[in-house]
């Protein structure tokens, strides 16, 4: 009853396309959320939450030059952007990498999970650090980015 009560409450703070004042964000409604790709990516199966698994089958399908990579297997030293996954239980290990240099300012990180019980405060340390200057609750998953030419927003999306 809780959970439900917590994605009523996240729908109501979330935007869609308009009320989205991000070129980025809006990018992300308006023209990632519409794709209908054709077929999987394979790093995708490993996923267990389905929303998140089609977004990042839509998104690699968006963005085809980046890397699509794991935590476990991410570069940090990688010249190309890059799609991130962390998995549920990377969270903490993350925190502490992510003080050194993020690779590139054009990398997207999606994090598992980000409103469970365990991630949450890891979440919320991670959105108000410095280095991401782009991120967006998606209630089943978080997105992350360096974005150095932008402001320093928090975004409630709705994109699953």
């Amino acid at each position: 009853m809780f959970r439900s009560f917590e994605y009523t409450a996240f729908l109501w703070k979330a935007k869609g396309r308009h009320g989205t004042h991000s070129p980025f964000a809006y990018w992300l409604v308006d023209v990632v959320r519409r794709l209908h790709p054709k077929k999987e990516v394979p790093i995708a199966r490993f996923i267990k939450s389905k929303k998140m698994r089609q977004f990042v089958t839509k998104l690699s399908e968006a963005l085809p030059e980046y890397l699509l990579c794991s935590f476990a297997s991410f570069d940090q030293n990688s010249s190309k952007p890059c799609i991130c996954i962390i998995a549920n239980d990377q969270l903490p290990n993350f925190e502490q990498a992510i003080q050194q240099q993020v690779n590139h300012p054009a990398s997207i990180f999606i994090v598992a999970y980000p409103n469970n019980k365990m991630n949450k405060e890891s979440w919320k340390k991670i959105c108000s650090k410095d280095e991401f200057r782009f991120s967006a609750d998606c209630y089943f998953f978080g997105l992350l980015s360096p974005r150095p030419g932008q402001a320093k927003e928090h975004f409630y999306l709705k994109l699953s």
